[in-house]
Parts: structure tokens; sequence; C-alpha cells
């Protein structure tokens, strides 16, 4: 490839996080931040129960709402509420499919303190628009309403809870209303049949197989929504809002104490339950076959296969439980990197692949190995991700491929660390929902990565291994498969397509995989370094402007939004503008090019291995008249 570009000055912009001390005093960068000293002493006995963040207060009141608060200061001024509800459609009756989603939008059409249609108007009036600031949810297990309120302003707080007071027990659920909204949910359900969700109906009974999940998309039934008795969505509400089902959260720009008030003046009327609410089984149990669904569908866009080995989760709220979380991360990351560098090959059997654990409902963990393929390629790809767990699950990992694997984990909880003081207040009020429906451990980040560090050196393959022996079962497995519906005349791949090649997969040998790459650095032989010429400021932006020795001017501009971060651009003006009529495909293609190709005489798997524990990435781009 013939492509020459032209290299006049090049401006580069800079976003400083973590820089060396002499070039932030230069420019005001924000202080460096804490020291592993700061880091909490962690028990090493197993069965030790994680701690709560000591930033976070929780309380019971005495009707059984449970809420939790902290006090963050980003965004300024601002407040996140939420208020979880443990239901979900999974406690519907028959007659009742849907009505736990239609409840969730009729908490907004009518309650103690706000008229029909007067909700949003209200919200809207103190700053919470609809959508980003105002939105809830419904799934199999919990609903949760979501609001962002200002805090700069008197009553703002309290609106906000209020409205979520008037959901948790203050619906007013009216016939006209009801009917009303009918036609909105059911245009909702109109809105999901496109072919994602024709195959998500054939897939979910499998993944539920046996249990009252396979019949309760929280979407619901259309006649069921058309017909359904006004009464049996107020039996709904009465039975299934009730106080000991519910926390509050509030994380924003507000004192703990004044949260904590607010909380107690608005739920604390709500009515007491009397005895216990009625028992759901959420039970998913195993099966001995393996379930299989090939499914081909018109609109389908690509062809991809996926192997689901299903079971209980495990308890998350003990050392020893979130050390094995560790030890899991470490095979999920070895084996995606082995899967990643397959699909490097020129005769690689899949396109992308990937594996590991995710939760479906309370009670089903899944680890799941997936691959989008080529064309007709379902069978091969299928083969392909279950010989590598297989392999990882036999064989384990090399002490080179743990050790890049324990940078890397080490590397996410070390930026997590490290920018614990930029956290959002709607992602830690949605750590703390989870915390309250599923038991996500909520220790704060600074316990998490000393737990982490403490159990890195440790691992040893073998525990790897075993974790993926108990990973990769015999029983309870789906085997899915989804494709466009053939042209005529053309086979469809079919459920005895994957059969075969799931057979085939563990019937085959296997052997121990081979990481062949030669030890050595990015770079081999270090740049000259230039020096400064000349220096000024722009104090109308905050930036400090460098000129280096070799022309090129430096732009560098403090930021507080990520405290572990520096963020590089450089550009110069030329761009494809420059490039002969014969070369300009070429030079389009170029930045690609080298994004699949890799550097400095690495290829882009090796690539990936030498900057292993280190969070850096480069892109060069060429536009029409600029290239950087």
């Amino acid at each position: 490839m013939t492509c020459r570009l032209a290299a006049p000055v090049i401006a580069l912009v800079l976003a400083l996080g973590l820089l060396a001390p002499s070039l932030r005093a230069q420019v005001g960068a924000p202080p460096v931040p804490a020291t592993l000293s700061d880091l909490p002493a962690v028990p090493t006995a197993p069965a030790t129960p994680l701690p709560l963040d000591a930033r976070i207060r929780s309380g019971r009141l005495p009707n059984g709402l449970r809420y939790f608060l902290r006090q963050n200061g980003r965004p300024a001024n601002r407040v996140s509420l939420r208020l979880a509800v443990d239901v979900g459609s999974l406690m519907e009756a028959d007659d009742q499919r849907g009505l736990a989603h239609f409840l969730e939008h009729m908490a907004f059409n009518g309650s103690t303190h706000f008229k029909p249609g007067e909700l949003v108007a209200v919200l809207e009036s103190i700053g919470a628009r609809f959508g980003p600031h105002v939105n809830a949810s419904t799934s199999f297990d919990e609903t949760i309403y979501m609001l962002d309120v200002p805090t700069d302003r008197d009553g703002y707080v309290d609106k906000g809870l209020l409205a979520l007071r008037d959901f948790a027990g203050g619906a007013s659920l009216t016939g006209d209303e009801i009917d009303k909204e009918r036609g909105v949910v059911l245009e909702e359900w109109r809105g999901r049949l496109g072919a994602s969700s024709r195959v998500t109906d054939q897939q979910l009974p499998l993944l539920f197989f046996g249990s009252k999940y396979a019949d309760r998309l929280p979407i619901g039934l259309p006649d069921t929504l058309r017909t359904f008795p006004h009464e049996r969505l107020r039996e709904f509400y009465r039975t299934w809002y009730r106080a000991d089902r519910m926390a509050v959260v509030v994380v924003g720009d507000l004192p703990l104490d004044e949260s904590e008030r607010l909380v107690k003046a608005r739920f604390g009327d709500l009515p007491t339950p009397a005895g216990p609410a009625p028992a759901v089984s959420r039970a998913v149990p195993p099966h001995p076959a393996t379930l299989v669904k090939m499914v081909t569908d018109s609109e389908a866009q690509r062809w991809s296969v996926s192997a689901v080995f299903k079971h209980t989760p495990e308890s998350q709220g003990t050392v020893g439980a979130y050390r094995q979380s560790v030890v899991r991360a470490l095979g999920e990351q070895m084996l995606n990197a082995r899967l990643g560098e397959i699909a490097q090959r020129a005769d690689a059997p899949f396109l992308g692949a990937g594996g590991g654990v995710s939760g479906l409902g309370r009670e089903l963990a899944l680890f799941e190995l997936s691959a989008e393929v080529p064309a007709g390629k379902i069978g091969d790809g299928l083969d392909a991700i279950v010989r590598e767990a297989r392999r990882a699950q036999q064989f384990g990992f090399s002490e080179a491929e743990i050790d890049r694997a324990r940078r890397a984990v080490l590397a996410g909880y070390e930026r997590a660390y490290n920018e614990r003081g930029s956290a959002e207040s709607p992602s830690l009020a949605g750590e703390l929902v989870r915390h309250f429906l599923q038991g996500e451990p909520a220790p704060g980040i600074a316990y998490e990565y000393a737990l982490v560090r403490q159990a890195l050196p440790g691992i040893t393959s073998d525990q790897i291994s075993a974790e993926m022996r108990r990973l990769i079962r015999d029983d309870s497995r789906v085997v899915l498969g989804v494709a466009p519906t053939p042209p005529a005349g053309t086979p469809a791949p079919t459920d005895e397509t994957l059969r075969t090649a799931l057979a085939a997969a563990f019937a085959a040998p296997v052997t121990p995989w081979t990481d062949a790459l030669a030890g050595r650095e990015l770079v081999t032989t270090k740049p000259a370094p230039g020096r400064v010429t000349n220096r000024r400021t722009v104090p109308e932006i905050g930036v400090t402007v460098l000129t280096l020795s070799n022309g090129v001017e430096v732009w560098l501009k403090p930021t507080d939004y990520k405290a572990d971060q520096v963020v590089f651009s450089g550009y110069a003006f030329g761009g494809a503008s420059l490039v002969p009529p014969a070369d300009y495909q070429e030079a389009n293609l170029a930045p690609v090019v080298v994004q699949l190709g890799g550097v400095g005489g690495l290829n882009a798997v090796d690539l990936d291995k030498v900057l292993a524990g280190r969070i850096a990435s480069a892109s060069p781009d060429i536009d029409t008249y600029t290239h950087g």
C-alpha cells in the first residue's frame, strides 16, 4: 500500500488524571489518589461475612421497609431516589399475566397526592425529565422506580420521596385510568414483536425448563391485558406491594441525617403487613437431558450459537465466596483471551466468541459459551467453543496466562479504586438496589480491592481448572442456535445439527494450549527526548500550551472527571485529501488494518498479551482533511 500523508504541526489535547508530580504541578492537576496504605485490613477466614460500606447508612422502619442512604457529590446538587419492590411477574396468577408491569405504568396515573396526569408535570417542573431522570422497570422478580431530582431547592427531594411513597402504597387504580392504559401497554407488547422477541420466546422455555418463570414473561399476554377485571390489578397491588418487600435508596448531594429524616417522615405511615406474603417458588429444577433449540427467522441478522450450563446461584456474601468469584473471573479472562486469539486466525471457526457467568432470575445462574459464526458454520462454531472450554477444564492454564490475567484483573480494580471519588450517584444507587433485591455485596471498592490483592497471589491453575470443571457440567445443559431463514433449496440447520456438533465436541480428544509469545517490550528502542522551547497559558479555558523542539504544540487541560486517566488526541491537517485517487480506498482502510494487524512487530494477539495489566489503548484515524 502506498499512502503518504503530510505531517504539519500536530496539536495534542490531554485530559489529565494521574501524571508525574512535576507535570501535574505545572498544569495544576487534581491531587494524586490515596495510596495503598489507605486500604482496609481484610480477614482471611472464608466464612467471614462481607461488611456493608461504612459510608452507607441502612435501617428498617417498624413497618418492615428497609432504607439505604449514601451522601455523594457527583453530580452536584442532585440526588438519586429509588424504590425497590421485591415483586415481579413471577408473583402473578394465571389470570394476572402482565399485571406486575401494568401496575408499574399505573403508578404514574393517579395516586393519593397526585391527580391522573399530574405527576409527570410536577416532576418535570422540578427538573426531573421523564426518561433520563424518571423511569421504572419490571422483571421476573422485581420492580424498580427511579427518580433523579435536584437538591438545591427546598422541598424538591421531599416531593420526589412523596411520589415514591405513593408508588409504594397510594396508587389510585381507578377503572377509567386502567382502561386508558390498556392501549399503551398493548402497544408496548406489539413493539417487541420483532425477530429478537420471536427468538427469545422460543429459548426461554428451555432455559427456565420446569419452572414458573417459563410462563411469566413480564410483558404478559395480550388477551389478559385487554380483558382483566380492574379488581384483579388492585388485588395484585394489595397482596404484593407490602412494606416488608420494599426498600428506599437515597444517594446524592444530601446529608445523611436529612435523607433519613425525610425517608422516615414519608414512609413511616405505610401499613405494617398482616402475616407473611404468599409463598412463590423461584426454583428452576435441574434436568438430566440436554435441551436443544435451533431457531431460524427471516429477520435474523446473524448466525450464532450458545452452549449454556445451568447452575443454582452461590452465596455472594462471604470472603470465601468473593475469593471464588475472583477465581472464576480469572478463568473467564483467560478463556476469552484464547477465544479471541482463535478468532484472529485465518481459518477461525467463528467471527467472535466469549464465555462467562451471568444470572437469569433469582435462582438460575448460567455459564454460557457463545459464538457468532460465518453463514452455515453453526456446527463448527459450537464444536470449537466447547472444545476450548474442555481444554481449560482438563489442562488448566499456563503460568504466563495466569500472570497476565492476574495483572488485568488487578488493573481493573486498581482503576476503580483510584476513581472511587468520581463515582456517580445513579451508579451507586443501582448497586444498593441490587444489594437489597439480589444480595449483591456492597462493601466498598477499597475493601474489594484489598480482598482481590490478598486473593490473587494464591490462586493456582488447579483451582481455576476445578472451577471450570464445576461450570461445565454433564446435566442441565441447553444448546441454542439462531440463523436467518436460508434461501429456498438450501437446507436449514436443525436441532440435530446442534446435537451432532455437541457430541463431537465432547468426544474429541483435546491437547494443552500452546502459548507462543516470545517475551519482549512494546517499544524496544526508546525515542530520544526533546525539550520544551516555549510555554504559554490560555486562562479562559484552563489550558497550558507547550511548544516542543520538533515544533509540535501540546495543549494540557487538567480535569477531575477521572482520577486515573490521561486522554491523548493528536491530529494534523491533511488526511485522505492528500492521497492520490488510486490510493483513496487504501487510505480509508489503513486505520482498520493497523488495528487488526498490530504494531511494532507484534500482531494484535501478542500486543494484547504484552499490554496485559495496562489499561491503555490507541487508535489511528484518517479523515477527509485530518489524520491523527
